[in-house]
């Protein structure tokens, strides 16, 4: 399965900031994350960034991984890191960590085109693995299909015309002829009730964007019917699956699948994005 690389051609290249030419995005990120830091640190996260890339157009991509995660536990935020990783993991057959880094690139950058197509390559591929795959335990409620189903910037750009243009019409009737403003206020009612969907979908998707999700890392992972290793296993999820999380309880996770299922699982057995 081939995964989508920017500006590469023909799947042939999949690391991005590579040979000098589209490191900006995670230069920026760097800066960002030394603002608090000493002046040194940035050669080294540098390193470990050409490192990474130049290991992983190698083919070496447990060392490429290894610079990557070393980047990460610096609290670097960077979409163009979380790709890569993801690339990384992919190309060793960690697809839950693959799915989890994709996931992360689009936290950081909701409109990343190739970051979706591969999270959606990655998501194949999980699927073909997974047995026993519980029913519903892999698609959304329907609200969060609706207030995902645009992007986060469409929205407020959608609400921003609708909204205007509403006020607009309505300015616009009080200079109307009398035999014109009925069709001015239809008008402008229909972009009213469009702006006000539009609306709501922003406060879903903000209400969304406060609960905490996580991702399944390994291949397969038993699900607790309590914090402890010594309660029974209730069911098995497989590596890339999304869970929501309820609440911690030390090194547990109490989750939920969005089939409505419920259960416990170690907290470094999961990525929270």
């Amino acid at each position: 399965m081939r995964l989508r690389g920017r500006g590469y051609g023909h799947g042939r290249r999949h690391v991005r900031g590579s040979q000098g030419g589209s490191g900006l995005t995670f230069a920026l990120a760097v800066t960002l994350a030394l603002l608090t830091a000493p002046a040194a640190r940035a050669d080294l996260l540098d390193q470990a960034w050409k490192r990474g890339n130049e290991a992983n157009l190698r083919g070496d991509y447990p060392a490429a991984a290894a610079a990557y995660e070393q980047l990460d536990r610096q609290h670097v935020i960077s979409s163009d890191l979380y790709y890569n990783m993801g690339v990384t993991y992919f190309r060793q057959g960690q697809l839950g960590k693959a799915i989890w880094s994709f996931e992360r690139a689009l936290v950081v950058a909701p409109d990343d085109e190739d970051a979706r197509f591969n999270l959606t390559q990655a998501h194949k591929l999980a699927e073909q693995r997974a047995h026993d795959k519980l029913e519903g335990a892999e698609r959304e409620p329907l609200w969060t299909r609706i207030v995902t189903y645009l992007g986060p910037s469409t929205q407020v750009v959608l609400f921003s015309v609708l909204y205007v243009g509403c006020f607009a019409l309505l300015l616009l009737r009080r200079r109307s002829a009398a035999d014109a403003r009925v069709a001015v206020t239809a008008a402008a009612a229909i972009l009213g009730v469009g702006a006000l969907l539009t609306g709501l979908l922003l406060v879903g998707r903000m209400s969304l964007d406060r609960i905490p999700f996580a991702v399944v890392l390994p291949d397969s992972v038993a699900v607790k019917e309590g914090g402890d290793d010594s309660f029974r296993t209730s069911f098995q999820v497989h590596g890339g699956l999304r869970v929501r999380i309820l609440e911690r309880e030390q090194d547990w996770l109490h989750v939920r699948l969005a089939n409505g299922l419920e259960g416990f699982v170690h907290a470094e057995d999961v990525g929270t994005l």
